[in-house]
């Protein structure tokens, strides 16, 4: 049974829930972009055309920016900005930035209150909120049912590399924009050829845009909900 939308605190972050009455429902967390908050993706839960029951979970990141959006870890912004002035978007593959250990930390303690099964368990993300998924997802104690990286991005190749063969056979949806002018399509790429190396389950679906989640991945989504 499906209720309305509501306001919940877990962990010390806020979030809009879905709540599911199906005690089998797959619970879905879902992280929004740089600058967003936890109002921006939570439409998804009414578009996204799963059959199966979905409960769904939209936190804020803990970091409060300037202009009142939400984001999991600072950036750099003049990079980025200089970025798509250059056509050369950023590598993060050399490292983890700074502040993303502490929004794990917040995130943990987020999932720890949930207490959802991890089985039944699937990570979503947008952008940053993909990078924070991609994280979880591989320091999680148990591996959860999937990850969804909507425009992320390859970060901190080293400890993928040493991580991800642990989750080996964990499904995961990646899509990207073929023309991303804040996190190019080339490292999306190489993201994939690194998960895929260590046996992970999927692909990257690219699409003809930019930074964003376009309406004909919807359906995919769903119906890769729906196979969890």
């Amino acid at each position: 049974m499906s209720l309305g939308p509501r306001l919940v605190r877990l962990g010390g972050l806020d979030a809009v829930e879905f709540p599911r009455a199906d005690p089998e429902s797959l619970t879905v967390v879902c992280l929004h972009g740089y600058g967003a908050d936890m109002r921006d993706l939570a439409p998804l839960a009414a578009e996204i055309p799963a059959t199966r029951p979905l409960r769904w979970l939209f936190p804020d990141g803990p970091e409060v920016l300037d202009w009142g959006g939400r984001a999991w870890f600072p950036i750099d912004v003049a990079a980025f900005e200089e970025a798509q002035r250059t056509g050369r978007p950023r590598d993060l593959s050399r490292g983890e930035p700074e502040g993303m250990a502490a929004a794990r930390s917040e995130l943990d303690a987020f999932l720890g209150e949930l207490g959802a099964p991890w089985e039944r368990l699937a990570l979503m993300g947008f952008s940053q909120g993909a990078m924070m998924a991609l994280d979880l997802a591989l320091r999680a104690p148990r591996a959860p049912a999937g990850v969804a990286l909507l425009s992320g991005t390859l970060v901190d190749r080293k400890s993928l590399a040493s991580l991800a063969p642990r989750r080996r056979g964990l499904r995961f949806f990646q899509s990207h924009g073929s023309a991303d002018p804040i996190l190019g399509f080339a490292q999306a790429l190489a993201l994939e050829g690194e998960l895929k190396a260590a046996g992970w389950a999927g692909a990257l679906r690219r699409f003809e845009g930019g930074h964003g989640i376009p309406p004909e991945l919807l359906p995919e989504l769903g119906a890769w909900l729906d196979a969890l």
